[in-house]
């Protein structure tokens, strides 16, 4: 043994460290190239930390970024603000030394003269970021510096970045739009100072319209043969023209954006909504910001469960239901709402698991689907031929559709574009897109579609996806019903789908046939996964988390509607009344006009309901005017007691167009009636019954 020192520069106390008799080490000690520093460890740390914010303009490197946009500046400024109070601990010498660049740029914009001039130009400069003809122009040239060196591109007055901004400077000059030329002033002014910032770089722009400029090297390249093919990828060669012409990775899919997609000429941007994703490193897909976990909440007949989206964790939600397929979320009051269709009723429930509260405990029957509206707050249904809006708490509903549908399943709402979506299975299949407000309805997909059992919106994307339990399929469209696609077309995977949601970059859906929930990629459909297994046939399926509801501000909020305010497309927003009420002139109260085969609730729950309401033993007003003066119950509750006393319906007797009371007292006060020609009801006879193709409680409730 040796007391040889491990030999370093550092005085420690490394000479106690013994080691054999091998031949001193030495380390290597890597210093910075300056050895003197305007800043400490510290102060760096700090100065780099603070500077992250100013340069999210650039987080896309390959679009050659030149600055923050110019239309934006009180945005800026305030960035350039909070980054001088974060830096606040740091020597200014050191705090310039770190991005003088980036400082010198926030500096200019936000200098009180220039910002004043570019806050009264605001506008016309976001027409100018947003020119579509500027973007492709300076997207072609910047396309053609990158498959070049910057010696190439460079002159001996001129370097890399001088070359960049001149190519923009071009772009601008050769804008056709002829109006907001201040702007294009503006832009090409601020463009010269960044250039010219450095006296070393020599970078002089040539800012004449008149003066020649080079020409664009052709994208095509042709031998002697004459096979010609694109210099440049992301184009392709058009025999019959002779050119080569842009891929559009958006519509052929291949970009696989998370959200939106951007095309390009030659390439192609993936966005992702700033509010709630940012951009993954991939460049294509969106990383939630909100990482709390995301929970499924699933119908299973007789209860409501929910479950980890890693199927791990289960818990039942609700319990004691009769026949339960329908349920949706609403995240803002963190309630659970569900359609109970044995006992009549809708009821909601907070998720902590609260005593449920009834929504509507009448017309229940044939209800095919309910979906929250979490901006206008209201609660969508589809009932029979009809599509139906109701408030949150029930007791406001009108039809918004009426004979639209014939059989009725699935619901979806994107409520920031006011548009529903809802699905049809009858013989002429179809899934249309409607207006909220009850003004638009239109039919979408009609073509290559037999039952339609789920939709569901991805509203950052803005697609549609739906399920198709005949054809086995689950597809996706834009929201018109264009660009329609294939996602999973396999009756080994999704057999027989009834529920469908979407998060992040995953479908989610159930299937009677697995009698589970399952998972894939939203994309392609691969890495298909059971996610777990039920005893009972799983229904309707939806997704709890906050980023899946985003709240914001409708016109809605400053209406001041009486009772109900339904959303409708471009930001539009209409004043509702409930039925048996009038709306009047001023667009926002709401009249009592109940009519003669309606109960008129007074107190402070004012509404019109049917007298086939009369005395069954729930009382729908809230004074009990539906429930006074009643002769003794003798049916179960949620059945009909027809008003002479003799006979109980179950609630799809009903409004069916044929009278199985003797007073027919099931069928007179309905909108349907079904007569003789003596102007009698016809009794009920198994030869006039038609079963319901969608009733599939019969069939596959145990």
């Amino acid at each position: 043994m040796c007391n040889d020192p491990i030999n370093i520069t550092i005085t420690t106390a490394s000479s106690l460290i013994q080691t054999t008799s091998a031949p001193p080490i030495s380390l290597p000690i890597l210093k910075p190239e300056s050895t003197v520093s305007p800043c400490d460890l510290i102060e760096e740390a700090a100065a780099l930390h603070c500077i992250g914010p100013l340069v999210d303009y650039a987080a896309d490197l390959s679009n050659n970024v030149l600055h923050p946009p110019l239309s934006a500046v009180e945005m800026t400024c305030d960035k350039y603000n909070q980054y001088m109070m974060c830096t606040q601990g740091v020597r200014p010498d050191c705090r310039q030394s770190r991005a003088p660049n980036i400082e010198f740029m926030y500096e200019t914009i936000c200098e009180e003269k220039f910002a004043a001039i570019m806050k009264e130009e605001k506008v016309c400069l976001l027409e100018v970021e947003n020119d579509k003809n500027v973007k492709e122009c300076f997207v072609n040239k910047t396309n053609t510096l990158r498959d070049e060196t910057p010696d190439t591109v460079s002159t001996p007055t001129q370097n890399y970045e001088c070359t960049v901004i001149q190519a923009y400077v071009d772009c601008l000059i050769e804008r056709e739009d002829t109006t907001c030329r201040d702007a294009v002033k503006i832009e090409i002014s601020f463009l010269s100072m960044l250039a010219k910032r450095n006296s070393e770089a020599r970078c002089e722009l040539n800012t004449d319209a008149t003066k020649a400029r080079p020409k664009a090297q052709p994208l095509e390249e042709c031998d002697t043969q004459g096979n010609c093919k694109c210099r440049l990828p992301g184009y392709y060669y058009e025999a019959a023209r002779k050119k080569c012409l842009d891929v559009d990775e958006c519509e052929s899919l291949s970009s696989a954006c998370s959200q939106k997609c951007i095309n390009l000429p030659g390439t192609f941007e993936c966005s992702c909504d700033q509010r709630f994703y940012k951009l993954a490193a991939d460049n294509r897909s969106c990383e939630r910001l909100d990482q709390s976990p995301m929970w499924l909440f699933f119908a299973h007949g007789q209860s409501v469960w929910n479950i980890s989206t890693d199927g791990k964790s289960f818990q039942l939600q609700r319990a004691g239901l009769q026949k339960t397929a329908m349920i949706d979320i609403d995240v803002k009051e963190n309630r659970l709402y569900y359609a109970d269709i044995g006992a009549n009723v809708i009821e909601r429930m907070n998720i902590e698991g609260t005593f449920p509260q009834a929504v509507q405990r009448f017309d229940v029957d044939g209800l095919e689907g309910i979906a929250v509206d979490w901006i206008g707050r209201n609660l969508y249904s589809l009932r029979r031929e009809d599509i139906l809006a109701q408030s949150l708490d029930g007791r406001f509903r009108q039809s918004v559709y009426k004979n639209v549908m014939k059989l009725p399943r699935s619901i979806a709402l994107h409520p920031a574009k006011g548009i529903m979506f809802v699905t049809d299975w009858s013989a002429n299949a179809f899934i249309a897109a409607a207006s909220m407000d009850g003004s638009h309805f239109r039919k979408i997909v009609t073509d290559r579609i037999t039952w339609p059992n789920a939709v569901a919106v991805d509203i950052f994307a803005e697609k549609i996806y739906w399920a198709d339990a005949f054809l086995d399929t689950i597809e996706s469209a834009n929201m018109d019903g264009t660009g329609r696609r294939i996602i999973i077309a396999d009756a080994g995977s999704v057999p027989h789908v009834f529920g469908l949601a979407i998060a992040d970059d995953f479908l989610y859906w159930t299937d009677w046939t697995y009698r589970g929930i399952l998972r894939a990629n939203k994309h392609n459909g691969e890495n298909i996964t059971v996610l777990a297994q039920t005893a009972l046939l799983p229904y309707s399926l939806k997704i709890f988390h906050k980023t899946l509801q985003p709240e914001q501000t409708s016109t809605c909020d400053t209406r001041k509607c009486d009772q109900l305010c339904l959303l409708g497309e471009n930001g539009a927003a209409t004043c509702a009344c409930g039925e048996g009420f009038d709306l009047q002139t001023d667009g926002k109260t709401c009249r009592s006009n109940c009519s003669e085969s309606q109960i008129e609730c007074g107190g402070a729950d004012p509404k019109c309901i049917s007298k086939i309401y009369l005395c069954d033993g729930l009382a729908q007003c809230s004074n009990q005017a539906d429930e006074l003066n009643c002769p003794p119950r003798i049916c179960l509750p949620g059945q009909f007691q027809c008003h002479d006393n003799r006979k109980c319906l179950p609630p799809g007797g009903l409004c069916d167009e044929v009278a199985d009371c003797a007073d027919s007292s099931d069928e007179i006060y309905c909108s349907h009636q079904t007569k003789t020609s003596r102007g009698e009801f016809v009794l009920n006879s198994p030869s006039r019954k038609e079963k319901r193709s969608s009733d599939y409680w019969s069939e596959n409730m145990i």
